[in-house]
């Protein structure tokens, strides 16, 4: 039996998607949970969006989140804006709490309206399997083309943390095709909670790359219930900076397995970005070499061109000096001071058609910042699958 001091979750099946698996989950605290988020940047979004920032901005407590995939809400109209709200209405009757106490995201298909007679029987059937053992299968009725799930936990004296992700294709730096959510008992405000998430999603889901697309949906909500007896007052608390490496390093971890599952890639390119006069200079160029279509296809193919990855790092943006760059593919150095060096082609291409993980090592030579990014291949089964995704 769950206490009021855990996090409860729950899953249901409401026909939102053609495969009719689970596609409603449900995120439930009794305690009224400190929020904070980060949403998509992207001018055309779901109305979910701004009803959650809305919420965060009156600096609202929250007891309840609804994630529904398989249909995006997204570019509807007033009648989305309407669904988002008698969503919040259906659930706050079914949990008897507030309507502004709920939070909603979904995922799926845009431009097409969601049934609201679906959602409804949906939450009838989630909300009476709320349970602090159901988290997995909460996680699991929230993915689209996704093709597996991802969670993490952790746990420490000072608190407790567990989330999961969805995200497979559409994937871009500064946010992406991605819902995430995040659980946690530290005893912060919402000003440090919200602080410590900024940093957290700037280090790994502001990073990633599949496809070189932005979603209308993204999100990444974090809650605290506060319920851990040690207060954190400050920054500069040892709690809440192992609680920022904690949380850093579960964004990374579910953001690198975003990437994994990208539609139909094969392999993971690990960019890493060193020598540069600023951490933002490193991190331009570690992300414009991740979101390189031509680069993506060459490691698909396993094809060590080198050559679309150093010219993305002059198309960044960033001051440089051409005659001081260096770049590795995986461990081989393939380019030294502004030029080509001589290497095995033949073996470099075996290395890389065996590995899963291709890393690509850049140093500038200018400073002592460094910053890492991560996309994937470009594969044939992606083009056949985003040919015929909506219909």
């Amino acid at each position: 039996m769950a206490t009021k001091q855990e996090f409860k979750f729950a899953s249901a099946t409401c026909g939102f998607k053609k495969t009719k698996k689970p596609d409603l989950a449900i995120i439930y605290s009794d305690i009224p949970c400190t929020y904070s988020g980060v949403f998509t940047t992207n001018q055309i979004h779901a109305a979910c969006i701004d009803t959650n920032k809305g919420l965060l901005k009156k600096r609202k407590k929250i007891k309840a989140i609804v994630i529904n995939s398989g249909n995006a809400n997204a570019c509807t109209g007033k009648k989305g804006i309407n669904a988002v709200k008698e969503t919040q209405e259906s659930t706050a009757n079914l949990l008897k709490i507030k309507p502004d106490e709920v939070l909603i995201a979904s995922t799926g298909g845009i431009g097409i309206h969601l049934d609201m007679a679906k959602m409804r029987k949906g939450l009838e059937k989630a909300v009476v399997n709320l349970n602090a053992n159901n988290l997995k299968a909460a996680a699991k009725a929230i993915l689209t083309t996704d093709r597996f799930v991802k969670i993490v936990t952790r746990k420490t004296k000072d608190f407790n943390l567990a989330g999961f992700t969805k995200g497979a294709g559409m994937i871009y730096p500064n946010m992406a095709t991605m819902l995430c959510f995040f659980m946690t008992d530290l005893n912060v405000s919402q000003d440090l909670l919200q602080h410590a998430l900024n940093i957290s999603i700037n280090e790994s889901f502001n990073n990633i790359s599949v496809d070189g697309d932005m979603s209308t949906n993204d999100m990444v909500i974090l809650i605290s219930n506060r319920q851990n007896k040690k207060e954190i007052k400050s920054k500069d608390d040892p709690a809440y900076r192992n609680f920022q490496n904690i949380l850093n390093q579960s964004c990374i971890k579910l953001a690198k397995e975003i990437v994994i599952d990208g539609e139909g890639a094969k392999k993971l390119i690990n960019v890493l970005v060193g020598g540069a006069r600023t951490k933002n200079d490193a991190k331009e160029i570690a992300r414009s070499i991740s979101n390189s279509t031509l680069f993506k296809c060459a490691i698909f193919g396993s094809d060590p061109n080198w050559g679309r990855a150093v010219s993305r790092i002059g198309w960044a943006g960033v001051k440089i000096d051409p005659a001081k760059v260096d770049l590795f593919l995986n461990n081989t150095q393939v380019y030294k001071k502004g030029s080509p060096v001589e290497f095995n082609k033949v073996k470099l291409n075996r290395q890389i058609k065996k590995s899963k993980e291709v890393k690509v090592t850049v140093n500038l030579n200018l400073g002592d910042k460094s910053a890492s990014a991560f996309g994937c291949d470009l594969s044939y089964e992606y083009v056949k699958f985003n040919s015929a995704y909506f219909s």
